[in-house]
């Protein structure tokens, strides 16, 4: 059984949710090799392969997986957190409609209370 902290389960999860999807899987591999991403040097030098290895592999699977990459020195725990982050407004063709405010809205904005 491995043991993943929820933020790593999260990452692994969400990751592999994207990468499902072609498009998505194209956007993200575009952003991590981006020259503008921090981490881009280091995915495309080093983890491409593995990261790639683990977000196409079947979740049913994973302690194999682990097992696999513990042979090889890794561990899915260490794959999972070299999975880039996505960031920053430069995250596919469609930059002007996924960087939007979190941020809530103004008190102005806000509907008159009751």
């Amino acid at each position: 059984m491995r043991r993943l902290l929820y933020h790593d389960e999260a990452r692994l999860e969400y990751g592999r949710r994207f990468w499902a999807d072609p498009e998505k899987r194209q956007r993200l591999l575009e952003h991590w090799l981006d020259e503008r991403h921090p981490y881009h040097q280091r995915f495309a030098e080093r983890w491409r392969p593995i990261v790639e290895r683990v977000l196409q592999a079947n979740p049913a699977d994973d302690d194999d997986l682990d097992r696999d990459l513990r042979a090889e020195g890794l561990s899915l725990r260490v794959v999972v957190r070299e999975i880039p982050p996505v960031f920053g407004g430069f995250f596919g063709p469609h930059e002007a409609t996924t960087c939007r405010s979190t941020s809530p809205p103004s008190r102005d904005s806000s509907p008159p209370m009751p």
